[in-house]
């Protein structure tokens, strides 16, 4: 199919187990991936990806749409204008998961792996990190990690495996050597604290109310449209194929820090 169509562009969502297997031949066929994140569930097939990616020069963009998520967009227009907000010194952030995940890493690979995406597109590549975990379970638990950047910010992520739709799920505080601050809540909500004793706040607008609001509210088609631009006009992704691999790794030496077993099972991207 992929021959006869000559495609410019194909999305592959298969689930994480089965993407080492299919992305590679995708690209030896000379088409770009928007690829489901994960990008696979250990890293030799992170590995494999990365390889077939550099051997064809394709585009590869891993779909981790919280990078086009408005809110978060909102924030990012706010942190990298250094002459208003200063310089990010601190990054503090969580993300609670959901119970349903069947095991305490499948839910640091499929959820909090956007956590650890998105403290990199607003600090940077990290230089090293320490993390710790208070297991209940196989299951369920709380995870505490913390983390120095190449530009020396400091960063803390709290994950968990507790929350759900309009709970505690996620947040992210971000500091500048001015003293001003942004904070996103539940990737809906952004506060810009200017002094300390003045800030603003916004929020989406829902009305008019369409089907697809939440899609483009939540960076699903922002990042689409970016994937679509890149392999346009030529462009390496945001975030690039090399970027997700080393997120990749940093995951695996979280649970390896913090003791957790790197067990992953399959669970529907339909939640």
């Amino acid at each position: 199919m992929i021959a006869k169509e000559k495609l410019d562009g194909a999305i592959v969502c298969l689930g994480s187990k089965n993407h080492p297997r299919v992305a590679p031949e995708v690209l030896r066929m000379g088409v770009p991936i928007f690829l489901e994140k994960a990008m696979a569930i250990d890293l030799e097939g992170t590995n494999s990806i990365l390889e077939s990616a550099r051997e064809t020069g394709l585009v590869v963009q891993v779909d981790h749409q919280k990078r086009y998520n408005l809110a978060y967009r909102r924030a990012y227009e706010i942190v990298r204008n250094t002459e208003k907000f200063g310089h990010i010194i601190q990054i503090e952030s969580k993300m609670h998961g959901f119970p349903v995940f069947p095991t305490f890493f499948t839910c640091m690979l499929e959820w909090q792996s956007h956590n650890l995406d998105l403290v990199q597109f607003f600090g940077g590549s990290i230089r090293e990190l320490y993390a710790w975990s208070h297991r209940l379970d196989d299951r369920h638990g709380a995870l505490t990690i913390m983390l120095r950047f190449e530009n020396e910010v400091l960063g803390t992520l709290g994950w968990g495996t507790y929350g759900g739709p309009g709970q505690f799920v996620e947040q992210i505080e971000i500091i500048s050597d001015q003293g001003k601050g942004v904070i996103v809540r539940n990737a809906r909500q952004v506060t810009f604290y200017q002094d300390p004793e003045t800030g603003e706040t916004w929020e989406p607008d829902w009305n008019p109310i369409s089907p697809n609001q939440s899609h483009v509210f939540n960076g699903y088609v922002g990042g689409l449209r970016h994937f679509i631009d890149c392999v346009r006009d030529g462009k390496k992704p945001s975030p690039s194929i090399e970027e997700e691999a080393k997120t990749m790794e940093w995951l695996f030496e979280i649970a390896r820090k913090a003791g957790i077993p790197t067990d992953w099972e399959f669970i529907s991207s339909a939640l």
